[in-house]
């Protein structure tokens, strides 16, 4: 049965590290695993319900037993989707967005080519001079990327 929820346990744990989710939407999501399930649940599952929702340290190595090391393609564009959830709600200023983008680059398992788009957005939006059209265009242009992961939710699992 864990092998089912992989994927999203991936995805939870990635999600902790970049602060784009709350412990307490992991919480729940084991709640939501081991009430779906009426034989007992794996200890993993039960492990992540009864974390304190703030122990994100605690949180990450349980969800670590269930989920994988590395996070496949779905799973870094559904991050990405977060990020771009987040900067156009409001939640983060594109300022703070390229600190996510930044850490996703280097805590996350990203492709070759997503390695290689968040390097050219992340020059250009630092050589860009604030408040010139340069800096508008790179704005833009992460604006846009970002946009091509707008519709993209959590990673399919059995959940």
């Amino acid at each position: 049965m864990v092998a089912e929820y992989a994927e999203h346990a991936t995805y939870y744990r990635a999600a902790l590290l970049l602060g784009l989710i709350r412990g307490e939407r992991v919480v729940a999501w084991a709640d939501e695993v081991i009430a779906a399930n009426p034989s007992p649940p794996p200890l993993a599952f039960a492990e992540i319900a009864t974390c304190a929702p703030d122990d994100l340290t605690s949180l990450r190595r349980q969800l670590l037993l269930v989920g994988r090391e590395k996070e496949s393609g779905a799973v870094v564009r559904a991050l990405v989707g977060l990020v771009h959830h987040d900067l156009v709600s409001g939640r983060r200023t594109l300022r703070d967005t390229m600190t996510v983008l930044k850490q996703l680059r280097a805590f996350v398992a990203v492709s070759p080519a997503v390695n290689e788009q968040l390097k050219t957005l992340g020059v250009d939006m630092a050589m860009s001079p604030p408040a010139t059209r340069m800096r508008e265009e790179a704005e833009h242009r992460v604006r846009t990327w970002l946009a091509e992961f707008g519709q993209e939710g959590p990673p399919p699992s059995a959940a």
